[in-house]
């Protein structure tokens, strides 16, 4: 009995080559019979690309892509030259119906028959926008997808807790929504469903959202949020269901404002608290912004060293505390720009330490925190 032999596949591979067996080299047979499986979402009206990637090896050896929908063969082309998606043979469908909706196999004819793309596509009648179709401007812009994973939304509106907001969400094309089923999830949770008329609210939620009724049938799917809670803060999401068909919006997130130790187009990254050094006798900045940028004029602001309030801006009026008299100040015009920075002049030894700006509006506190370092004379 002969013994055990080492398989020279580059001679393998050769001898496929010269040969008529349909066989692909050694090396390369598992990465050419690798299917693609993919789904695609599209709205009626809508432009769709199907793509079918031939890897280096399959586009050498291919002659023509075919086409499949179910059975039937739709397109027959010649392969394009070049490699990867660069060598494909992508389907374009163009005004695409809700009927074209199902599966579609790309096919590739060379030395063999190989099944190179299976993709489901789904057309559905209408696509949740954040702007209604005649332009009304939203609080919020549309997401655009970054991967093929749901990723969290990064848009959305700023609000101060305790006051309003509303989450846009529109049909498009404009549709009436009357008899359609619609749910608005914070996270995996279900605040509200509209069906068959009905409403039923989630709990926390009992009193505080509602749509607009007057305007489902010009597609508005919009949810109001009244007295915004600490807890209210993140991501939701609309669902709209009709005639079996599912769809969903990219989601918004509302977002609390903060005060921040740099101005919105400083992009610089420094850890909090952040530590200003001076030497005794300087005047110094303890900065301190709002952002998103809006008008800190109506607001409450205090500044505290350790525990105890060096200055108060209420009302227009200011409060100076003691041992700070004519020594603290902020630049009043320009609260405007969200700017509460605190001046102070002449600055003691005794002056180092920790402070803390706290921004009150309405039931909504902002704070930051700032270290002073004094050294000694020049």
């Amino acid at each position: 009995m002969a013994g055990n032999k080492t398989v020279d596949t580059k001679k393998l591979d050769t001898f496929f080559a010269g040969s008529r067996v349909d066989t692909p080299p050694v090396s390369t047979r598992l990465k050419a019979f690798r299917r693609q499986f993919h789904t695609v979402r599209a709205t009626a009206g809508d432009t769709v690309h199907l793509p079918c990637c031939l890897s280096p090896e399959t586009n050498a050896a291919a002659r023509e892509v075919r086409w499949f929908k179910g059975t039937d063969c739709i397109e027959v082309s010649q392969v394009t030259v070049g490699s990867g998606c660069e060598g494909s043979g992508k389907l374009t469908l163009r005004d695409v119906k809700v009927t074209d909706s199902g599966q579609y196999r790309c096919e590739m004819l060379g030395e063999k028959k190989e099944e190179i793309s299976v993709i489901h596509l789904h057309v559905s009648e209408f696509k949740l926008v954040s702007r209604s179709e005649d332009g009304k401007p939203s609080h919020v812009e549309p997401l655009k997808p970054t991967s093929k994973k749901q990723s969290s939304p990064d848009f959305g509106p700023h609000v101060f807790c305790g006051h309003d907001v509303t989450l846009p969400c529109y049909l498009s094309p404009e549709t009436s929504a009357v008899a359609m089923e619609i749910r608005w999830f914070k996270g995996t949770d279900c605040i509200y469903l509209y069906l068959n008329g009905q409403v039923t609210e989630g709990r926390g939620y009992e009193g505080r959202v509602s749509m607009f009724t007057e305007d489902l049938q010009r597609g508005n799917v919009s949810l109001s949020l009244r007295d915004v809670q600490w807890s209210d803060y993140g991501e939701y999401r609309c669902e709209v269901t009709h005639g079996g068909h599912r769809v969903k919006n990219d989601g918004v997130r509302i977002k609390e404002f903060k005060l921040v130790s740099h101005p919105e187009n400083d992009h610089s990254f420094i850890l909090l608290p952040r530590t200003v050094h001076a030497h005794a006798g300087d005047d110094v900045l303890l900065p301190g912004f709002l952002s998103p940028t809006t008008s800190a004029v109506s607001m409450e602001i205090r500044w505290f060293k350790g525990t105890d309030c060096i200055y108060l801006y209420q009302n227009g009026q200011v409060t100076e505390g003691r041992g700070y008299e004519g020594r603290v100040s902020l630049f009043t015009d320009e609260l405007e720009n969200g700017n509460v920075s605190l001046k102070l002049k002449d600055v003691h030894q005794s002056d180092g330490g920790e402070y803390r700006c706290e921004v009150t509006y309405g039931q909504h506190k902002m704070e930051n925190n700032i270290d002073l370092c004094i050294w000694g004379k020049y």
